[in-house]
């Protein structure tokens, strides 16, 4: 529901619906429940990465340039900057934070953001603002998967042993939530299970939606798709050298929520950075949007100009680890303050 193209009365109807279920967070115990599980999964995921020792950079950027866009560049949220210049509210700040591993101690490096998707379903699964906890590292996507487990499974105990009265709310057992344990599968070999398990149309190269994630959840529980086929995936995604026609990715799968973080290995050689970006169907979009390949030449220049290591790194999506820990089918349950499309403080 768009307020610009609605009554004053509609409108202002609208606006009061939203402001009077955020102002409730103080009397729903839900509510309460949710923060207070918020909290400790937020703990949880940070506790990891200082066990790991990765070294979090504060203060990340929340105006930006096209560089802080994911793979939609049609859901970014722009800004009128200074002298008329078009910026945005960013959707990650990956390409930032990758080359820090290239400089830190230890190459690990972790943050978060609000994440910001101009999102046009204002539905159970969507929102327009979400925490983004991301990571970067020198190494490759085995070890990358390992991190994430780590940084989801740690989050989920620390909900389980210190909020076992508020998941009771949701009607979740605590137990259910501790040591999880995540499968791994192929992209291909999830096409395959698929087609034997209601989705015979499906073929290689599809990319897999909600419904697909959430049969998939069904038959494995938590998981990893990995290697994803190259067209539908982040142009610095690193093609296998194995099978061309994937890149070293993978997306995690939970239950209700399906896709909950994207990662992958980072392209790190520069002349076939640029040869990405320049065939990317990314690149097509924003030039439609009057942007220009000019806009990435710093990120591209730096691979090109220094001996770049292998690394990887990951984005998790917060508010969909919070569905799945409390169990619900509509995310928009799930979080402290819901902002989407028809909702607004």
């Amino acid at each position: 529901m768009d307020t610009n193209t609605l009554t004053p009365t509609v409108a202002a109807a609208t606006l009061t619906s939203a402001k009077v279920q955020n102002r409730n967070l103080s009397t729903d115990p839900k509510r309460m429940a949710v923060i207070k599980v918020w909290d400790a999964m937020m703990r949880g995921a940070r506790k990891y990465c200082e066990q790991e020792g990765f070294v979090t950079i504060h203060n990340m950027p929340h105006i930006v340039g096209v560089t802080g866009a994911c793979e939609n560049t049609d859901t970014l949220f722009t800004l009128d900057w200074y002298d008329g210049k078009k910026m945005f509210l960013p959707q990650s700040n990956q390409l930032y934070i990758e080359m820090l591993t290239q400089a830190v101690e230890g190459g690990r490096v972790c943050g978060e953001i609000q994440s910001f998707r101009k999102e046009l379903n204002a539905d159970n699964r969507r929102l327009a603002q979400f925490t983004l906890f991301e990571i970067e590292h020198l190494g490759d996507l085995d070890e990358l998967l390992g991190h994430l487990a780590g940084i989801v499974r740690t989050a989920a105990n620390e909900v389980a042993t210190k909020c076992a009265k508020e998941l009771a709310l949701f009607g979740r057992d605590a137990s259910e939530l501790l040591d999880l344990t995540f499968k791994r599968m192929t992209y291909e070999a999830a096409v395959e299970l698929l087609k034997e398990n209601g989705f015979p149309e499906l073929v290689f190269g599809d990319d897999l939606g909600a419904t697909h994630e959430g049969r998939l959840t069904e038959l494995m529980g938590p998981m990893f798709v990995t290697h994803y086929p190259e067209e539908i995936k982040f142009f610095n995604m690193r093609t296998n050298d194995d099978d061309p026609r994937v890149v070293n990715s993978s997306d995690l799968l939970l239950p209700l929520s399906g896709e909950s973080a994207g990662s992958a290995e980072r392209e790190f050689d520069g002349a076939k950075l640029r040869e990405k970006l320049q065939k990317s169907s990314m690149l097509e979009g924003l030039i439609r949007q009057g942007m220009k390949l000019e806009d990435f030449e710093w990120y591209l220049s730096f691979h090109e100009e220094h001996d770049v290591k292998l690394h990887s790194g990951a984005g998790v999506g917060m508010a969909r680890v919070a569905q799945f820990i409390l169990g619900q089918t509509d995310i928009r349950e799930c979080v402290p303050f819901l902002i989407n499309r028809d909702n607004v403080i």
